[in-house]
């Protein structure tokens, strides 16, 4: 089956720069421009995710590999429309797609800075309009690598003149088969992908299958451990702001997403409806915001 031709009017994100930092065995690649994705992770020939290899795409369609971070919110945004004390804002959706989703962070030029030989900062200076993005913010993404894994500290600042509803998280594509956690609240989503409500349950465990899975959990303790069938294991580590999850894999697919994010999708409207538990959070101007997961890497 051919590849649906993309518009000539859609913008290009160019991945063909790289920067890389190690430490021991360990050794983590990055693409600034090519959406602040961090495009490899591993452990002498073992990947952890979905390496990227192209060096480029569309915006409207990206790889799925690596690992994308989602601001100033995550997931999706019911028809790209909330209100937010009294002001009603319309963002714009991928073609194709009725909500907004992920942000405009994976569809953005990054830039790198002080580049070391075992860590990184991302940085995105957005201004006011990106998307219907209301307001100007930078988010930056720090990351360091050890001898116990990778450390991301995500942190975004309101460049803005009023208060800003946010979120944010990374959408990594690991090449882990299983994941076990502790999860005591589930957001069931309706046909349109977008959930009500959280409901008290109990998951434990979810594993890629034939007929894949796009699930919203909180309540997970901040710990789950992913699996491969080899022996190696992944334990995600993070800090309370990240109290949602997202776990998704496409039918038959040879990835499985597992993603801490703050706000559960559609937070905004669900938290304007009184909805509780929601996680959206809200960023005074000049204010910031920071937070940080670890990828603790488990070699057999």
């Amino acid at each position: 089956m051919s590849t649906p031709a993309t518009p000539s009017n859609v913008p290009w994100l160019d991945a063909t720069q790289r920067v890389s930092i190690a430490s021991g065995a360990h050794q983590a690649e990055f693409s600034p421009g090519g959406g602040g994705r961090l495009t490899a992770l591993r452990t002498g020939t073992h990947d952890w995710i979905v390496p990227i290899t192209e060096p480029g795409w569309p915006t409207t369609r990206w790889p799925r590999a690596g690992s994308y971070p989602l601001a100033p919110y995550s997931n999706r945004i019911r028809d790209g429309r909330y209100t937010f004390e009294g002001r009603s804002h319309q963002l714009e959706s991928l073609p194709g797609r009725p909500h907004a989703l992920h942000g405009s962070g994976l569809h953005s030029a990054w830039t790198a800075r002080n580049v070391q030989a075992d860590s990184v900062e991302l940085v995105l200076a957005q201004p006011q309009g990106v998307l219907g993005w209301p307001s100007a913010f930078e988010c930056v993404q720090h990351y360091r690598l050890s001898a116990r894994g990778l450390a991301l500290t995500l942190s975004l600042h309101n460049q803005g003149e009023h208060d800003m509803p946010f979120g944010f998280g990374v959408h990594p594509y690991f090449t882990a088969r299983r994941v076990q956690l502790q999860a005591r609240r589930y957001w069931p989503a309706g046909a349109d992908g977008l959930p009500q409500a959280g409901v008290a349950t109990r998951v434990d465990a979810i594993s890629c299958s034939s007929e894949g899975c796009d699930t919203y959990l909180s309540q997970w303790g901040g710990r789950a451990l992913l699996e491969w069938p080899d022996g190696h294991r992944l334990s995600l580590e993070a800090e309370p702001a990240f109290e949602h999850l997202v776990v998704y894999s496409a039918p038959g697919a040879s990835f499985l997403c597992v993603e801490p994010v703050t706000n559960v999708a559609d937070a905004f409207n669900l938290a304007a409806a009184g909805v509780a538990d929601t996680g959206m959070r809200v960023l005074a101007p000049g204010a910031r915001f920071s937070s940080t997961m670890h990828f603790v890497l488990l070699s057999p």
